[in-house]
């Protein structure tokens, strides 16, 4: 049971400059143990829901998403004082913080809202000399702490190329090794930037984008023709090109040039990790594809709040792996289906219950497919144990691309220990299951895969479609990619992924039994559309099975 009364403090209208000084106030009080929580409020606005817009605009968020999803915050403070006995004091004065706090302060750093790039330095120096971050315009309602100006970052650089390579030769050095966030301040969301005050993360945010020949050999090593990515990694050319590729980018953009500087100087003893999203001038695919190939791991933290909170509240246990359940006996006339929801790699999936899916009160009504992300063992475990706790027989966690923590495979440059790193995480988490981003990798990379997976009983294969769905077995290992959605579909309305389910359930086939995987986009469909679906189901030999009874039964048949 927690002792201390935590503080909770109503930022929901505030400025996103005042939303900064709060947060890194947070990071800071929540070194030690849990202090303080933020409630950000309900994300009706539209820039709350910034690089998923396209997905997630009005008509959908509020016809679907926000009566399921409600106030994220509250909802995971009270699981927190019913499971944890955390006390609150609500508080809806920042400057009352500030007061209450000042003894640990050493003084304040400013930064500029016009150069907002300065805000991740900001955020660096608070983390490493214990200062209340202030926007400019802030400086008139800062004088009433009577802090000291320690930092004044004002026409200090003239571009972004120039302020982080300032802060990788002055600042990285002093900064928490292993790690380093990507975060786009233009984004305006800084429900993230409490975690990395609190561990001291270094902090940046430069392009991954230049669509140019080094992009393409990525792009060719990762999602090429299929012939031409088995030549090359059988001729083991994949690590020159992808070579090739970052030095290319890196010649043609300053901007990556820097970056793959930063990257590549991330040293871990287990897997080199980034926090983060991309920035407004790149997308995730070439983020993805950057990160990749200079041996980081993504943990997608956009929109991710209070994850200094999370982290300071230990899990009471961990569940340890179960035994698998006993599979049914194979139906040898029969289609099997097994339905994963999306994106429970990103920290705001986990914090948002899925999005709200966790919270149906029908859910384990019919079995379903969680991704999670399994780093939160160590991230967040008591956040993981909720997820564990309220599992019914029919929810099955899984880990989400491609594992601990998000990559494109092919593009690793180690990734034999990236899989053994998943295992080890995995096994943590008491995770059995894993979706693995590319549906179709090569030959070598899918026995990498499989063989150096100890604990894990197979995979589910990528998060959409380009031209070959595998089904293997590589050892004792199987990998099976979804068949739903394709590319051009990812986006498609749940009545359309639902009516693609059905024309392909319905569709004579050349082999029985059969399997069918079917990565559902978590920003269109959801747990009751799926509900819905199986309930209508009346064929005796249509059997909807959780993932990892699904491969058990795959593999039943492929052993045959």
């Amino acid at each position: 049971m927690q002792s201390a009364t935590l503080k909770l403090l109503d930022v929901s209208t505030c400025t996103y400059a005042e939303r900064v000084t709060a947060a890194a106030l947070q990071g800071l009080l929540n070194r030690s143990q849990p202090a303080i929580f933020l409630n950000y409020g309900i994300y009706d606005d539209p820039a709350a829901r910034r690089t998923n817009e396209v997905f997630l605009d009005d008509e959908i968020w509020f016809g679907k998403y926000r009566e399921m999803l409600g106030n994220q915050d509250l909802l995971n403070l009270s699981y927190y004082q019913q499971e944890h006995g955390f006390l609150t004091e609500n508080i809806s004065d920042l400057s009352r913080v500030v007061f209450e706090n000042r003894a640990m302060l050493k003084g304040c750093v400013i930064w500029d809202e016009d150069f907002d790039d300065t805000v991740n330095i900001a955020l660096m120096l608070a983390a490493q000399e214990d200062l209340l971050v202030i926007e400019k315009g802030m400086l008139d309602w800062a004088k009433i702490f009577e802090l000291p100006i320690i930092h004044d970052l004002r026409d200090r650089w003239s571009d972004r190329v120039e302020v982080y390579q300032w802060a990788f030769e002055n600042l990285f050095p002093k900064c928490l090794s292993g790690q380093i966030a990507c975060i786009e301040p233009s984004w305006k969301r800084p429900e993230f930037i409490d975690y990395v005050v609190q561990n001291k993360i270094f902090t940046y945010n430069l392009t991954s984008q230049h669509k140019g020949w080094g992009q393409i050999l990525l792009l060719m090593l990762s999602f090429g023709p299929a012939w031409l990515r088995e030549l090359i990694f059988t001729l083991r050319l994949d690590k020159p090109m992808r070579k090739l590729g970052l030095r290319l980018m890196g010649n043609a953009l300053p901007e990556i040039a820097l970056h793959n500087t930063i990257q590549s100087s991330v040293q871990s003893d287990t897997y080199p990790t980034i926090f983060g999203w991309h920035t407004k001038r790149d997308d995730e695919l070439a983020f993805m594809l950057l990160l990749s190939a200079n041996g980081l791991r993504l943990v997608p933290s956009h929109l991710a709040g209070n994850f200094s909170f999370h982290a300071r509240v230990p899990a009471d246990r961990l569940q340890s792996p179960e035994p698998l359940p006993a599979p049914p006996e194979l139906d040898p006339h029969g289609t099997y289906l097994t339905f994963t929801l999306s994106d429970g790699d990103q920290l705001m999936m986990m914090s948002t219950a899925q999005l709200g899916n966790w919270y149906n009160p029908q859910r384990g009504k019919i079995t379903f497919n969680w991704e999670v992300q399994p780093l939160l063992v160590e991230l967040a475990p008591a956040l993981l144990q909720k997820f564990q706790k309220q599992s019914t027989p029919n929810d099955c966690l899984i880990a989400g691309p491609s594992g601990a923590g998000y990559i494109i495979p092919p593009l690793a440059p180690d990734l034999d220990r990236y899989m053994k790193e998943t295992s080890r995480i995995c096994k943590q988490a008491g995770i059995k299951t894993v979706t693995s981003y590319v549906a179709d990798p090569p030959r070598r990379v899918l026995r990498q895969i499989c063989q150096q997976s100890e604990g894990v009983i197979g995979f589910l294969g990528g998060y959409a479609i380009f031209s070959r769905t595998p089904q293997v077995m590589v050892g004792n290992k199987v990998f099976i990619a979804n068949q739903i959605p394709r590319l051009a579909h990812i986006a498609d309305s749940a009545e359309e992924v639902l009516h693609a389910v059905r024309t392909i359930v319905e569709s004579p086939a050349l082999h029985k039994p059969r399997f069918i995987g079917i990565h559902l986009f978590a920003y269109r469909t959801s747990y009751e559309d799926i509900l819905g679906f199986v309930g209508m189901l009346n064929d005796p030999h249509v059997h909807v099975v959780r993932a990892d009874v699904f491969l058990q039964l795959a593999k039943q048949t492929f052993s045959r």
